[in-house]
């Protein structure tokens, strides 16, 4: 039988970091696409890395359309790729903000646009194919100085319902999980205390998003999981 194949955008570090392993463990071929070195090494685990920066047009073009050459069908694509903006929005530079809600928008239409008719080829061949794109709760409830942040959550979320509903003719799921506060390298770099004070005792971990990613994945053919909400046990609010 043939290994099923997952792009992950983003998946150098943190959640996608996670979901490339799970996806290595379970025997997928794996490909990480990201502009950044791996923190680990997953090519020794069989895993193909890809360099490309989403934000570039040329380079993303160029990587995405080649990957979708190379392997004529995808099974999976799971878009992590974006950041964690976090300020008050007064004090910041109107064009960064620009950039920053930019940065986890186009990541995800790049991603999506480029890899889509390899996605459909991959449905065909074998009943269904994937898209997940990571989100935030930010998207729906409002923290302090989080207002790109937040805004782009909200975009993310609208792009895999969205998605969704015009992909499932072509047999291709989409859908969005929308996360609590999870314990990544980039969030670490962060001060979030409207966050962290309330579950810094039990935040998620990059592991539990991935476990959630690849049950979607696993799910019957003829039924999508979509528009879901993953926090910490311990969490009561969001």
């Amino acid at each position: 039988m043939t290994a099923r194949s997952i792009v992950v955008a983003g998946g150098s570090s943190g959640i996608g970091l996670a979901v490339a392993r799970q996806a290595l463990a379970e025997g997928w071929r794996t490909i990480v696409v990201d502009r950044q070195d791996p923190l680990e090494d997953l090519e020794s685990l069989g895993a193909r890395f890809v360099r490309c920066d989403l934000l570039d047009v040329g380079t993303a073009r160029t990587a995405l359309e080649g990957i979708a050459q190379d392997e004529a069908g995808l099974d999976a694509l799971v878009v992590s790729a974006g950041g964690a903006m976090n300020g008050h929005f007064a004090l910041r530079d109107a064009e960064v903000l620009v950039e920053e809600f930019s940065t986890d928008t186009h990541t995800v239409l790049r991603a999506v646009r480029y890899l889509l008719p390899a996605l459909q080829e991959g449905a065909q061949a074998h009943g269904v194919s994937d898209v997940v794109v990571i989100g935030s709760i930010a998207g729906s409830t409002a923290f302090e100085e989080a207002v790109v942040y937040g805004a782009a959550a909200a975009a993310r979320h609208a792009l895999g319902e969205q998605l969704r509903v015009e992909l499932r003719g072509d047999r291709v799921r989409a859908r969005t999980i929308a996360t609590g506060y999870v314990e990544t390298p980039l969030t670490a770099r962060r001060s979030i205390p409207a966050v962290t004070d309330h579950i810094a005792l039990a935040p998620l971990t990059a592991q539990d998003v991935a476990a959630v990613v690849h049950h979607c994945l696993n799910t019957p053919q003829d039924v999508n999981v979509h528009d879901m909400v993953l926090v910490p046990t311990y969490q009561g609010w969001a």
